[in-house]
């Protein structure tokens, strides 16, 4: 075999530079992009004219640099680094990317530059999640399940001695523990099957209103004791439609505990608030969701929907927006987005009055 003179080496190692299957760049020690190939090149750029293009300013559209940056890290002490990121496109979509640095030093041995190759696992991620949502969903309800076959229990046993006893009232109230559990029962189902797979959509014809009443009705008892006090604003015209009302209803719950978080949060004690809307948009029904509490930077307003990401550190799962957001998908509906960090956030969901039908779009 021939040995490849200088210049064939260097077209080789050009061609594998650019056409290699991962995102690669070449970075100096202020995070500026002085290499990138083709594909980066698609997804991410091109480079704003007469701008420094740096990573974390493209990645992750942040002003300042990642806490935990690999590049950083190689810079300080020459070794090859890795680490999960979750990676926003100039498209808007969210790329899962397994980051591996590479130092490249000058002839005095110091690192120079450093070379960060992303490969997008972004499939590989969601499958895995899939068994991972299911697993985490089984031990968040293992609790559940034993207060309601304790309800159960206590129901059963109120309803058979109340007909040992001929006691009418006590046979009611022991019905009203049974039916009562049994509704939560078909709660926690359904909330498995979200998670776990598409559930098919039970349709039927229910009042926007309506639903925001009943929600509104049971949420504002949490929401007093925080001291957060819920407004709502309903537009008469936003008559009856037809829509899964279970699956709306565990929609707007995720979007109003996200509310309630975001002004318990909120450190600087000013009275807080959650609005809740209805309105009539022609051939669709709007529901809106507005705090003003902490809010949301760029970067957590563009990851908020993708699932396992939270800012509530260990008090959140990163499930709830995810799972609202694919309940509006279902419908054909979609869910809007408006938030400033320190000025509140809106969410806005756009649903059609009727089943979607085929080849349509949200």
């Amino acid at each position: 075999m021939d040995t490849p003179t200088a210049s064939g080496t260097q077209a080789i190692c050009h061609t594998f530079f650019e056409e290699v299957p991962c995102y690669v760049t070449v970075q100096d020690r202020e995070w500026r992009i002085l290499h990138a190939n083709r594909r980066f090149r698609e997804d991410f750029g091109p480079p704003p004219a007469g701008t420094p293009w740096r990573c974390y300013q493209v990645y992750k559209h942040r002003d300042e640099p990642c806490l935990a940056c690999p590049v950083a890290a190689t810079f300080a002490d020459g070794q090859s680094h890795s680490s999960e990121e979750v990676a926003t496109t100039r498209a808007g979509e969210h790329k899962e990317v397994l980051v591996v640095t590479a130092p490249v030093r000058g002839e005095s041995g110091e690192v120079d530059l450093v070379i960060e190759m992303s490969t997008d696992i972004t499939e590989t991620r969601r499958l895995q999640s899939q068994l991972a949502t299911l697993g985490m969903m089984v031990g968040q309800i293992a609790h559940d399940v034993k207060g309601v076959l304790t309800g159960l229990d206590g129901g059963v046993y109120m309803v058979t001695t109340g007909m040992e006893r001929q006691d009418r009232g006590r046979l009611e109230q022991g019905w009203e523990m049974v039916r009562r559990n049994v509704g939560r029962v078909r709660t926690l189902v359904l909330d498995i099957l979200y998670y776990a797979k598409e559930r098919e959509l039970e349709y039927r014809l229910a009042s926007p209103i309506r639903i925001v009443e009943d929600l509104v009705s049971v949420f504002q008892v949490r929401a007093r004791e925080s001291g957060v006090e819920v407004l709502t604003d309903l537009d008469p015209a936003a008559i009856a439609f037809e829509v899964d009302v279970r699956a709306v209803e565990a929609m707007l719950t995720n979007l109003l505990n996200n509310a309630l978080d975001a002004c318990r949060a909120d450190p600087s004690g000013e009275a807080r608030r959650v609005c809740v809307g209805v309105r009539d948009e022609d051939d669709r029904v709007a529901f809106e969701v507005s705090d003003n509490g902490v809010g949301m930077d760029r970067e957590t307003r563009e990851r908020a929907f993708t699932p396992f990401f939270s800012s509530k550190g260990g008090k959140g799962t990163g499930l709830g927006l995810y799972i609202a957001h694919r309940i509006a998908t279902q419908h054909g509906g979609r869910i809007d987005l408006s938030s400033m960090l320190g000025d509140g956030t809106t969410f806005t969901v756009h649903l059609p009055k009727g089943p979607m039908k085929c080849g349509s779009r949200p």
